[in-house]
């Protein structure tokens, strides 16, 4: 019993600290990547130019990163460079600028995509301990439901050999009560829960929609914010419309188990979680991260667009 007190404690111990345990990691800063975002205007020269040169990803990270200006002056100078050698210098230090802005507009990225990584790993977590605990709770009570069944079997078998059938029978019926009893208390358990606070919320700004983050670099929320293609919907609204569809799944779920339900702040600065509310929080978490990750693949397509010799494009 010391043993388990102990256990327990230590447990409530690593729970506290992994709820508590904040991602110390400041996204909404830049790493010195000056973000000036350039749009081309379609059917213009300019975007003609770069249209034959650069796929539809690589140019949209373009504009996002504001190297319009740079990509077109270095495509007209690719033209001009075997018979010019002034202008092959040019376009050589022109590639650089390009390469650098590149690289410092990656380093935003994956600041961004840290921080939306630790905390769902943090939510995952303590998903996890919260389910450990429950499932330690259930074995605790299965176990004292199977030794209450047991001593009520055997004792009343005894009595039964010793001529005492009013007794056994008695017992039997404690250890049936005892039983039902336990099983009623473990229906109306409420699922333990934790204190799990998020004030740098990745979440919050994709649901409020700010016109400026205060969570990421200004290069990651002008990209979340601008559609794939065409008349599509942005990111933060395909985000937003698959959230809005967990949440109201989650809620759904809560009704059909209880008359009663609360909302959970998952886009506030943090609320008291069970595990299945984690859970959701954490899956919410991953598929922004994937929408990070793939502007961070999107940025290798142009890297890769602009370094490739233009002859075997």
């Amino acid at each position: 019993m010391l043993t388990g007190c102990l256990s327990n404690k230590q447990a409530s111990s690593t729970l506290t600290r992994v709820a508590s345990d904040q991602c110390d990691i400041d996204s909404s800063g830049t790493s010195g990547y000056v973000f000036h975002p350039v749009t081309l205007e379609p059917g213009s020269p300019e975007d003609s130019l770069l249209r034959h040169r650069y796929g539809e990803r690589g140019l949209r990270m373009a504009q996002a990163v504001g190297l319009t200006r740079l990509l077109v002056q270095t495509t007209q100078l690719e033209q001009q460079q075997k018979t010019d050698q002034s202008a092959s210098n040019e376009y050589l230090s022109l590639r650089q600028k390009l390469t650098d802005q590149l690289q410092l507009a990656s380093f935003d990225i994956a600041t961004a995509a840290a921080l939306v990584d630790c905390d769902s790993k943090r939510a995952t977590l303590t998903a996890t301990l919260l389910t450990r605990r429950e499932n330690s709770r259930e074995k605790r009570m299965t176990i004292s439901a199977i030794t209450i069944g047991a001593v009520a079997i055997i004792g009343a078998s005894l009595l039964n050999l010793g001529e005492h059938h009013v007794a056994a029978d008695w017992l039997h019926l404690a250890g049936g009560l005892g039983e039902g009893g336990l099983g009623v208390l473990a229906l109306r358990q409420k699922p333990p829960k934790a204190e799990y606070l998020h004030p740098r919320n990745p979440l919050r700004d994709i649901w409020n929609h700010p016109k400026t983050s205060t969570v990421f670099p200004p290069l990651v929320w002008y990209y979340l914010n601008q559609p794939k293609s065409g008349n599509s919907p942005s990111l933060v609204d395909v985000l937003r419309n698959r959230w809005e569809l967990l949440v109201s799944l989650d809620a759904g779920a809560k009704r059909a188990r209880t008359h009663r339900h609360r909302e959970v702040a998952y886009f506030d600065n943090g609320d008291t979680y069970t595990a299945e509310e984690l859970t959701v929080r954490a899956a919410m978490l991953g598929q922004l991260e994937t929408e990070i990750q793939l502007m961070n693949n999107d940025l290798t397509i142009l890297l890769n667009e602009i370094v490739r010799p233009i002859a075997k494009r």
